[in-house]
C-alpha cells in the first residue's frame, strides 16, 4: 500500500518542459491530461508512482 499522491510525470516532446499530473486530476482534465501546460503539445511518459526524488524536476499542473 503507498501513502500520498500519485503522479505521472511527462517531458514535452515539443518544447522540452518537465511537467507532472496527480493520477487523482484524470477526470477533471479529461482529454487534456498529459499535454504540455505551455505549448499543448502530447508529453512523454517519463515516470509513474509515488512522490520521489524524480518527481522533483518536474513542475506539477494544477
Amino acid at each position: 500500500m503507498t501513502w500520498g499522491a500519485q503522479y505521472m510525470c511527462y517531458t514535452c516532446k515539443k518544447c522540452g518542459k518537465k511537467y507532472k499530473y496527480a493520477i487523482d486530476l484524470i477526470g477533471d482534465f479529461g482529454a487534456d491530461f498529459g499535454k504540455c501546460p505551455v505549448c499543448g503539445a502530447d508529453g512523454e511518459l517519463t515516470y509513474e508512482g509515488p512522490v520521489s526524488p524524480e518527481t522533483s524536476e518536474y513542475e506539477e499542473v494544477e
